[in-house]
């Protein structure tokens, strides 16, 4: 909501100032890219990370919310001490996705104290090819307009 706001106040500025209808829009179309820039480098580091774990059988715990942050990951027990997983947990089938009857496969990374599990691995990748998809896209649209 506040968000929203600023953006109303920022435009009401701009008009203000005389900045025409093309410019607004376009300032906008930029914001929106460097956005989706934005995604796909989050994306990009993520799976850099994952280059540098070890493979760890793991046991689901929990899930609750992170020690840094107000959304809710899943906890994994590998080799006796828990860790939170990289991304936030999925809002919905946590019953489906998380079983604690289970063992599971996950990426575990020592340096930062947070594993991988099969879901933050399918976010990633899944995510890094939208968005570098997205990227190439938007940049070859821009390519074909006009030069103001």
């Amino acid at each position: 909501m506040e968000l929203i706001v600023a953006l109303i106040v920022i435009i009401v500025f701009c008009k203000i100032l005389g900045v025409s209808n093309e410019m607004l829009v376009l300032g906008g179309l930029v914001l929106i890219e460097l956005t989706i820039i934005l995604m796909m480098l989050l994306f990009a580091y993520s799976l850099v990370r994952m280059l540098f774990t070890k493979r760890k059988t793991a046991r689901f715990t929990r899930v609750d919310k992170a020690p840094k942050g107000s959304l809710k990951v899943a906890y994994y027990e590998v080799d006796g001490e828990e860790y939170p997983c990289f991304f936030p947990s999925e809002m919905v089938l946590n019953d489906k996705m998380y079983r604690t009857d289970r063992t599971y496969h996950v990426l575990f990374s020592p340096g930062m104290k947070k594993v991988f599990d099969l879901w933050t691995i399918i976010t990633c990748v899944i995510g890094f090819i939208f968005s570098a998809g997205a990227v190439f896209l938007t940049m070859q649209l821009v390519m074909l307009i006009p030069e103001i």
